[in-house]
Parts: structure tokens; C-alpha cells; sequence
């Protein structure tokens, strides 16, 4: 009988201990995602804390070996956030019979796409993915049947359906490795100038996608992934322009010990005003045959800058360098004959590149500037860097991070990592409240890192102190969603008679490339932004440069553009004097965006120390600082 007792006894510790341990391993949360490759259907999953390669394939019901097969890129262990994809295991087609009591059958005409589809029915492009699991939304073809759901029709807008195919495509870049990348079309958008932005020709653009019938609002269009040339909308990790972003090797050559070793400043001649001022402009103009459509912009850009010089009376000549973002093709052009004239340097734009000509540099005592790098290694009293110093960044917000307000970090299921990161940084030793994100019919606040339950986010502004939500969603209709629901819960306060506290949205410069958020909700949020660049469009002085650009060049100029002219007029100018001295401290503001420069100590490099904030003030006008 105590045998019996006590095999009892122990049996039930180990069964108790068992479902212990079953309590505790983390539930995997199934992905709603689901994309395309090459017609094959994939998860997107985003790896959280806790997931393992076994409770991810467990949950799919796939094999460990079928996710490896599929994501190359993994490594021995996986990575919080990474982003993998799983082969969808098909489940068995709802009767077609019961379908057509509630679905009209729409058949797919020649050139139509899954967004006009969606428009003719004003129905979601969610809603028809999800009654059409076999859709393949960037191929369709003429003769396939679309179920629309007759109980959803006339409840979409254009603007639901552009988002939501716009969130599909992003997905689909999160998860795809066949060598493309995949964009929405746009309004205005046309053949050549995407041809020109993706760095491909007209006829290379046309191999790739079926425009046989032109180019249609809300196609998904692919193109060659970047790899050489900058990526489309690639930002650096301080807001500036992210060349390791795109997969740039950072080969960084060690500079020799001698160089700095006396901590001297480089004494720069000035030129007299009869001089020529003789700039030498490297830039990768085309890579591998392909023409990098940004640094096209920023020299056409530098180009009316050296105009409007020429027009005050400075001798200007310039000499154009296409550098192929090739060091070799770097060393050959600094040990040419030609070079020996330039008593400037603008370029080249990357770090890795600019070991030969610091070297050259030094010794013929010739100003180098970086005009879009922020640098990380090199250093030497020749070189000058326009984008800002990225210690400075939050500088211009010290004010909203000071206490005085109550903060609340809103992630969503796709967030800014490298936004997220500078935050938590500033918010060291300060207190503030973590929430994610979600939207099901209604927008739901999931309380994170300990938390507090928020029932709506009206109770954060029914506080007696200021508010500060601190929005780290990256995708387009979560950050719109987020901003809609803010504005709409003061509002509500307010309807209820009671007092609603003044609350700021801090956001990332990145928002700029939204094109479907209404610029109000920004108003009525107060939101807060810091970048290294800012170009309103509406004030005279840009209005001006944007006339004389697109009558030189018929496009609208973009930020390479504006960057180009600043840094023509800045160091055209700087040159008819001690540049060193005469840049320390000054500001400088050739369109709208100031830049100071200042150095650490002698020997080191000059770097522009100004950050734009641009505050959307509740009375509908925008203030920078």
C-alpha cells in the first residue's frame, strides 16, 4: 500500500510538473499574413520572444526542415523580429454552392487590377483577399472569377483600399528574397518616371511587368531589388540617407596612425575674387550600368546652386566624377592629372570611399565635403558633413522628454526598430507606458512591459497633465489609424463636457513618405517631428527653386535636390574666405534648412550640428526650429 501511495504521489508530481512546464512555453500567435512568391503562399511571420523553430512549425503545421528550405537567411538561432516566411498548408475550398447565395461573381477583365476591382464594388481589398484565398493580388488574369461579398459592398472607400494593398505590398517586401522588390502605383506615376526612380530602363521596367494596357492606379509593379544604388525611400538610422541600409558593404579601410597625430587644423588658402573656383564632384551617377536616379537629383540641384554663384559673380568651374561606388574606380580618379586642379571636393558619397581622398586631401590641403553620409570612422580636419550630428538629434525636443508630461510608447505588430531604439535610449531613467496597437472593427491599446489595462485612450487624456504619445508604428494605416483614434478620443472628452489635457505625437521625419494620410490629422494631433531636412513647399523661397527646377528639368525636384543646391551655395561661398573659420559658427540657410558647423577638438572633422523640428501646430500652421 505505500508502494501504491507513493508511485501515486510521484506520478502525480510528474504530471503536475509537466503541465507546469506546458504553462509556461509561449503560445505562438498565429500570422494573418499572407503573401504570394513566385504563386506560392506564404506566412509572414515576425518572430517574438520565446519563439523557437519548433513552436513556429508546430504552429503552421509544417516541418522544422520546410522553414529552413524556404528562409536561407536563417541562422542557428533565431532573432527577435526577424521576419520569416511559411508555405500556407491549404485547407479544404468553402462549397461553391453556398457561395453564390451571398457573392456576385465578377470575371477579370483584360488589364484590371485587384484595386479596381475593389473600387468598382467599394469594397475592401482585405475582405475580397480573404474570400479569394487563390487571388494572387500582384497576378491576375483575364477570365478568373473574384467572389464579392454582396453584405460588404459600398462600405470601402478609395482610401481603405489603397492602404490595405499598399500594407499587402510591404509585407510581401518583408518576406520576399526572389530578387525583386515590389511597389503601388500611384496617381501620376508613369512608365518612365518609375523606370527612372528604380534605376532600370523603360524597356527592362516593361520585361518585368505586363503594361500592355498602361499602367493602372493600385498595380503592384516589381523591380530589381537594390543592391549598389540607394534603395527607394531609404533613411539612415538618424533620419538621414542610409547607404548600409541598403546592403552596402561598410568596408572601412583603417586610417594611417600619423595622420591626426598632432591634432592640427589644416590651413585652407582662401580664394581672391578673381579666382575660379574649380570643384571636383564625385558622385555615382551609374552603377553597373545602372543610373542611380538620387545623385542624378542632387547634381541638377548643384547645379542651380552654381548658377545662382556664377550670377553673384563667382568664377565657378566644375568637373563631374562618376565614381560607380567602386574605391578603385576612387583611387584612379584622385591619382589623375585632372584632379591636381580642384581646390574643392564635393563627394564622394560614401565612407568606404573616402580614404584616397582625405589622403590627397591632407597633403594638398584641399576642403572635402560629405554631402549626405553621416561619417563613422574617418577623420581629418579636410572633411566637412552636411547631414547633422546624430548626437544632437533629440536636442530639439528636450522640452517634451523634461517630465512634464505623462508618455506613452504606442507600438504596433510593425513598428520603427531603429526609431524605438533612439527613444528608449532618451527615455532612460524616465517613467513611461508601453502599449501595442491593434485594429478590429474598432482600435484596441494592449498593455506591454507591465502596463496598466487602457479601456480607450481617452483616459490619458482625461489626466491632469499634458500628454506625449511617442507613435513607433511604421506601417501607413496603423500610424493613420493611431493618429484618427487620438484625435477622436479628445474630441469625445470634450463632447462629454469634461476637461481634455493638451497631448503632442511625437513622430519620425519617415511619415513624409505617407501619401495617403490627410496632413489635418497632423494639425489636430500636434504632431512633432525632427529631420535633417525640411522643404515646405508653399513658402516663397521654395516655391521659386521648385519653378526654376522643373522648367531646367521638368520633374519635381526631391530632398537630393535641394540637398545638391545648399551645398553649392554653402561652400561656394565659404571658399572666397577662411572656410574653416568662417564656417565655425556661422548659419547657414541657402533655401529653408539651417546648418552651423562646429569640430570636437583640432584635428577632427567639421559636422553640421542643426535638426530640423517641424512642430503641426492645433492652429493649422507649420513652425520649424
Amino acid at each position: 500500500m505505500r508502494l501504491f501511495r507513493a508511485l501515486t504521489t510521484l506520478a502525480f508530481v510528474v504530471y503536475a510538473a509537466t503541465s507546469y512546464a506546458v504553462s509556461l512555453a509561449p503560445e505562438i500567435e498565429k500570422s494573418e499574413t499572407i503573401v504570394f512568391i513566385n504563386g506560392q503562399k506564404f506566412y509572414v511571420h515576425t518572430v517574438k520572444d520565446g519563439d523557437t523553430l519548433y513552436s513556429i512549425a508546430k504552429a503552421y503545421g509544417v516541418t522544422e526542415e520546410v522553414i529552413k528550405e524556404h528562409n536561407k537567411q536563417l541562422g542557428a538561432t533565431l532573432k527577435i523580429d526577424q521576419t520569416i516566411k511559411i508555405p500556407l498548408v491549404e485547407k479544404k475550398a468553402r462549397p461553391e454552392k453556398r457561395k453564390k447565395k451571398n457573392f456576385v461573381q465578377h470575371k477579370v477583365s483584360e488589364g484590371e487590377t485587384l484595386y479596381a476591382i475593389a473600387r468598382k464594388y467599394e469594397i475592401s481589398v482585405d475582405v475580397i483577399r480573404t474570400d479569394n484565398p487563390e487571388v494572387d493580388p500582384h497576378h491576375l488574369s483575364i477570365g478568373d472569377v473574384v467572389w464579392i461579398r454582396k453584405a460588404e459592398m459600398g462600405e470601402s472607400t478609395q482610401e481603405e483600399a489603397q492602404n490595405q494593398i499598399i500594407e499587402y505590398t510591404e509585407q510581401l517586401n518583408s518576406a520576399t528574397d526572389d530578387g525583386y522588390q515590389y511597389h503601388v502605383v500611384q496617381a501620376k506615376e508613369t512608365i518612365y518616371s518609375l523606370s527612372r526612380r528604380f534605376g532600370i530602363t523603360e524597356a527592362e521596367f516593361a520585361q518585368l511587368n505586363d503594361v500592355s494596357n498602361g499602367l493602372k492606379e493600385g498595380a503592384v509593379v516589381r523591380y530589381p531589388a537594390p543592391k549598389d544604388s540607394l534603395a527607394e525611400d531609404a533613411v539612415h538610422k538618424n533620419d538621414t540617407i542610409d547607404f548600409d541600409a541598403m546592403g552596402l558593404a561598410h568596408e572601412l579601410a583603417a586610417w594611417p596612425e600619423e595622420r591626426n597625430s598632432a591634432h592640427e587644423n589644416i590651413i585652407f588658402e582662401p580664394l581672391t575674387p578673381e579666382q575660379e573656383l574649380n570643384i571636383a564632384l564625385m558622385l555615382p551617377l551609374n552603377v553597373n550600368g545602372k543610373i542611380s536616379p538620387n545623385f542624378v537629383e542632387f547634381y541638377q540641384g548643384f547645379l542651380l546652386g552654381l548658377e545662382d554663384l556664377k550670377a553673384d559673380g563667382h568664377k565657378t568651374i566644375l568637373t563631374l566624377y562618376n565614381t560607380a561606388h567602386n574605391p578603385l574606380k576612387v583611387e584612379e580618379i584622385v591619382s589623375g592629372e585632372e584632379i591636381k586642379s580642384a581646390n574643392l571636393i564635393v563627394g564622394p558619397v560614401y565612407e568606404d570611399e573616402l580614404k584616397p581622398v582625405l589622403d590627397y586631401a591632407q597633403i594638398n590641403k584641399v576642403p572635402v565635403v560629405s554631402p549626405l553620409a553621416s561619417i563613422e570612422v574617418e577623420r581629418s580636419s579636410a572633411l566637412f558633413q552636411l547631414s547633422p550630428n546624430a548626437e544632437k538629434k533629440y536636442d530639439k525636443i528636450a522640452d517634451l522628454l523634461d517630465g512634464s508630461k505623462d508618455i506613452y510608447l504606442i507600438y504596433a505588430e510593425s513598428y520603427d526598430k531603429a526609431f524605438e531604439k533612439e527613444i528608449l535610449e532618451q527615455l532612460q531613467g524616465k517613467e513611461y507606458l508601453s502599449y501595442t496597437y491593434s485594429y478590429n472593427r474598432s482600435s484596441i491599446f494592449t498593455p506591454k512591459d507591465g502596463a496598466p489595462s487602457m479601456k480607450d485612450v481617452s483616459s490619458a487624456l482625461k489626466n491632469s497633465r499634458p500628454s506625449l504619445f511617442i507613435v513607433l508604428a511604421s506601417n501607413e494605416t496603423d500610424v493613420d489609424r493611431i493618429l484618427g483614434t487620438l484625435s477622436s478620443a479628445r474630441t469625445s472628452v470634450r463632447d462629454r463636457g469634461l476637461r481634455a489635457t493638451q497631448h503632442t505625437v511625437l513622430g519620425t521625419s519617415r511619415w513624409s513618405r505617407f501619401a495617403n494620410i490627410d496632413p489635418n490629422i497632423y494639425f489636430k494631433n500636434n504632431v512633432v517631428m525632427v529631420s535633417t531636412y525640411h522643404a515646405k513647399r508653399n513658402t516663397r523661397l521654395i516655391r521659386e527653386f521648385d519653378g526654376r527646377y522643373i522648367a531646367s528639368y521638368n520633374t519635381l525636384p526631391s530632398l537630393y535636390s535641394y540637398r545638391g543646391y545648399d551645398t553649392a551655395i554653402i561652400f561656394g561661398k565659404a571658399m572666397r574666405s577662411d572656410i574653416a573659420n568662417s564656417l565655425i559658427g556661422t548659419e547657414y540657410t541657402p533655401l529653408l534648412t539651417t546648418y552651423k558647423f562646429s569640430q570636437k577638438e583640432a584635428g577632427e572633422i567639421y559636422v553640421n550640428q542643426e535638426w530640423i523640428r517641424v512642430n503641426y501646430n492645433p492652429n493649422y500652421k507649420i513652425t520649424i526650429q
